[in-house]
């Protein structure tokens, strides 16, 4: 691609547009879970930039999955741009402003979803207009996936591995707040157990009698603590292996006793090089440690699935020097002046991840504008200078690998 036309598509990106599809997109509540008309609103915005749009039924979603396609002319492998459009919820009352206003004030834009991820979206839909209204011929597909579970279950990831959309292309562009200086390219395996401490009940009065499933998942909670769950490291050199207790419950009912059952609940986090069946074993040799320790307690564990069909979400890295980052990093130096800073994603995991094979392509490559630490805050905001920044490195990248 000429530095003519590259210059021409990034000084088309203004920051007026870009603060009025991010304050369009806000002001379309779009809460995980709830009925909305965002999908709608997206839809319409990829059609307008000359995109065959094509939506797609979500299991257990109220809004589909979206999807865009800009054709190229050549063979190169295409970029996919990556956007949620769902967020958490607001309590009103707790704002100084309302939460789905997109209320602005000199250069913020304030409102749910505007750091996670209105505002990398809203700078995606500008990079991609201000391309495909260019006329310039791509040499490879350009795409647009946005969906409504992306703070859930990512379940509409996994609707994109069945339409090969994979196959097609070489880089993704996913939006979360990296302020426009970090390239992400890293994302632990997360999976979940239900652990069961299984005692024996007992009138309370004699409890010598019984077995108290609390007392004993109390010592299991200890030892979580005190590292005694032991995970194995795999290859990745941005993660170590994690491990939370999320939850401890008695189960109901069973009056005035000893209780014989209690739940606690378990998040792993597992590095690249670890599959589940290796943290599956890596808990059974803790629970059979813990039984021996513990004596008259028996453990079981059970694997709660993510969704969407997946019992985990996989460990993924792309390379450092993948096309992609390379393409990233050059963008950002070139409109920043600054040097982007490679490393691992802070927010636990993206719906591009689920794209990636076990070699690394396509590079699933988190960036974007905004504060990482205002995702999901009260009064969270967004610098509409950011958006537009975002949104002439999205271009830049992208015209750099479809050339």
């Amino acid at each position: 691609m000429s530095a003519t036309v590259t210059t021409s598509v990034i000084d088309s990106i203004t920051e007026e547009r870009c603060a009025e599809l991010l304050t369009e997109l806000i002001r379309q509540r779009s809460v995980v879970g709830e009925e909305t008309t965002a999908h709608s609103w997206m839809a319409d915005r990829l059609r307008d930039a000359g995109m065959r749009v094509e939506e797609y039924t979500v299991e257990n979603t109220p809004a589909p999955l979206v999807l865009g396609e800009l054709a190229g002319g050549g063979d190169r492998p295409g970029v996919l741009f990556d956007g949620h459009f769902d967020t958490v919820f607001a309590v009103p009352d707790d704002w100084t402003r309302a939460p789905f206003g997109a209320e602005r004030e000199g250069d913020l834009i304030f409102g749910r979803g505007a750091v996670d991820s209105k505002g990398s979206v809203a700078a995606m839909l500008a990079a991609l207009e201000a391309i495909a209204t260019s006329g310039t011929e791509l040499s490879g597909p350009l795409f647009f996936m946005s969906d409504s579970d992306g703070e859930r279950a990512f379940r509409g990831a996994a609707v994109m591995s069945d339409l090969k959309v994979a196959a097609r292309i070489g880089t993704i562009f996913s939006a979360e707040a990296t302020s426009n200086e970090r390239i992400e390219i890293a994302y632990p395996g997360i999976s979940t157990w239900k652990i069961t401490a299984i005692g024996r009940t007992a009138h309370p009065t004699e409890p010598e009698r019984g077995v108290n499933a609390v007392a004993k998942m109390a010592k299991l909670v200890q030892a979580v603590e005190d590292g005694q769950l032991v995970l194995r490291r795999g290859t990745s050199p941005w993660f170590e292996p994690r491990v939370t207790t999320n939850a401890i419950r008695t189960r109901p009912g069973g009056g005035w006793s000893i209780p014989a059952t209690c739940d606690a609940v378990l998040s792993i986090l597992s590095p690249i090089g670890v599959d589940l069946t290796d943290v599956r074993d890596d808990i059974d040799a803790f629970l059979r440690l813990l039984e021996t320790e513990a004596g008259d307690v028996r453990f079981e564990r059970k694997l709660i699935p993510m969704g969407g069909g997946r019992l985990w979400l996989r460990p993924a890295e792309a390379a450092p020097d993948h096309p992609g980052v390379l393409a990233l990093s050059a963008a950002v130096q070139a409109l920043t002046g600054r040097e982007a800073k490679v490393g691992a994603f802070n927010g636990g995991w993206v719906d591009g991840a689920e794209l990636m094979s076990a070699d690394g392509s396509p590079a699933c490559l988190v960036f974007g504008p905004g504060d990482f630490e205002q995702a999901h805050e009260v009064d969270e905001s967004i610098s509409v200078r950011e958006v537009a920044e975002a949104a002439r490195i999205y271009a830049h990248a992208t015209l750099e690998l479809l050339s």
